[in-house]
């Protein structure tokens, strides 16, 4: 293996590890006073998997708009940049109203793994638009070439 795969490797988890520090809600490490030490344990333990699903699912969304980004050229990067633009925004918008008030923006699980689900149906549409036309461009380019 090469050594820029190490490298990169563990910048993802050190990416990873922050994420879920950041997005951890202050409500799985605090517990109220009738709550003893192992269902505090398990709230914490529970809300760990399903921060690790949520930054798992959005991850992998967040890779199709990515290789598109880095592999299409002109106006169609602009198709691939617009969900990582919206993802960058909501989740500002999310520790911003989080760092005001503990309260806001509770399911905020929800909020990404919506976002992950909505990106995947918006870059399958992307994506088959994209063939489609390209298509059609290579077809038209091929008869040009054969009237001449």
């Amino acid at each position: 293996m090469s050594d820029l795969f190490y490298k990169s490797y563990s910048k993802f988890n050190r990416l990873t590890a922050g994420l879920l520090i950041l997005l951890q809600t202050p409500l799985a490490f605090a517990a109220s006073a009738n709550i003893n030490a192992e269902q505090e344990a398990e709230a914490v333990f529970w809300n760990m998997v399903i921060a690790i699903i949520v930054l798992g699912t959005l991850l992998a969304s967040a890779a199709l708009p990515v290789a598109a980004l880095r592999q299409w050229q002109g106006r169609w990067r602009y198709f691939a940049a617009f969900p990582l633009a919206v993802l960058a925004v909501w989740v500002g918008l999310i520790v911003t109203a989080r760092l005001g008030d503990s309260s806001a923006h509770r399911l905020w699980p929800f909020e990404l793994f919506a976002w992950a689900m909505f990106n995947m149906i918006y870059m399958v549409i992307i994506m088959t638009g994209k063939r489609k036309l390209d298509k059609a461009d290579a077809e038209a380019r091929q008869a040009n070439v054969d009237a001449e």
